[in-house]
């Protein structure tokens, strides 16, 4: 192999989504796994204190200087998502036969940089990349994921995310297995059956009840839930907090029905918070990777408006919440998780 190569073969877990694809056959793009390398390979560089500026592409200060090429290895597996699991209230319908979901059995990958050391220093590093890294739309989700290699897993896991767990069991639908216990920790179950938000209940613990029966009580027009049920509340009256914002923010609304609550942050500074949870699908393993990002939106405040009338609400702050807590409370509780030690 020539010393201004890196070359290696990626296995796909999960299909790419790619919204409004122009790109027959396209699966990894070079666009997107470019600049999430540079970024992931400049803090590994920071943190072990690697003068990395001669690596960089002259005139740039992120960016560095290897060039990428993608083959993929026959034909992809293409499927256009149209179920409920996949297009949120915010994609908008037209756009759906613009969407692709995309599965191959293999891809392979070359990088090539006159610069040699920094392709030793990218060969130190790839296959950790690729393990803790998902591509497309919904990567958070699972959608997306490859791997170089499938050694040590947990432990690389353990290396670059503070928090991991891992599902207890798993079906024969990896995608039913993250929407079911996506909703069952953030929001709950009100669809065919009723299952009780694991987050809700934490908070109970902790004297907290969550904004939805806020949002109720404020708009009593959105008081019953579409399949009836009473809305689900703790047993004694506590404080009110924004929980749901610290498995992350998807937008600004809150969707009852055809009514829409709008939600803005008081400051106007915050609009998306990217969820602190990522799932990674290895074959039949899923694994719930959590950083401490939810820390960034602590004790905010938040208005709620529907035609309007409008109410404020802060996020629970420090005291108030802490993932990885809620996570062990959920093992504990529910046969769902288990941690990765």
């Amino acid at each position: 192999m020539s010393k201004f190569k890196l070359e290696f073969t990626l296995k796909q877990h999960t299909p790419i989504i790619h919204f409004q694809s122009n790109q027959i056959g396209a699966t990894l793009r070079a666009t997107e796994l470019k600049p999430k390398l540079d970024k992931f390979l400049i803090e590994q560089f920071e943190k072990s204190n690697i003068d990395y500026k001669t690596f960089l592409i002259s005139g740039q200060d992120r960016a560095l200087d290897y060039k990428i090429k993608i083959e993929t290895i026959g034909k992809p597996d293409t499927k256009l998502p149209n179920n409920f699991l996949f297009f949120s209230n915010n994609v908008i319908k037209k756009d759906r036969d613009k969407t692709k979901m995309l599965k191959t059995n293999s891809i392979k990958v070359e990088l090539f940089s006159f610069k040699t050391s920094l392709i030793k220093e990218i060969e130190k590093y790839i296959d950790d990349f690729f393990l803790i890294t998902n591509f497309g739309a919904r990567s958070s989700k699972g959608y997306g994921g490859f791997t170089t290699k499938e050694n040590n897993i947990e432990h690389i896991f353990k290396k670059y995310y503070p928090i991991v767990f891992k599902l207890s069991s798993t079906s024969k639908s990896w995608e039913n297995d993250v929407d079911t216990i996506h909703k069952k920790l953030k929001s709950g179950i009100n669809f065919k059956t009723y299952y009780k938000s694991l987050l809700f209940q934490y908070m109970c613990t902790k004297n907290i009840r969550w904004e939805k029966r806020k949002i109720k009580q404020e708009f009593p027009q959105l008081a019953k839930s579409k399949n009836g049920h009473s809305p689900i509340d703790c047993n004694t009256k506590f404080d009110f907090r924004y929980v749901r914002a610290m498995l992350g923010l998807a937008g600004i609304n809150e969707y009852q029905g055809k009514q829409v609550v709008n939600i803005t942050h008081k400051d106007k500074k915050i609009d998306r918070f990217q969820s602190p949870i990522t799932y990674k699908v290895i074959n039949r393993d899923i694994y719930i990777l959590c950083d401490r990002s939810y820390q960034n939106i602590m004790d905010k405040e938040f208005t709620f408006k529907l035609k309007g009338k409008s109410f404020n609400i802060k996020t629970p702050s420090q005291n108030e919440f802490d993932l990885y807590e809620f996570l062990k409370f959920v093992e504990k509780h529910e046969n769902l998780i288990r941690e990765v030690k």
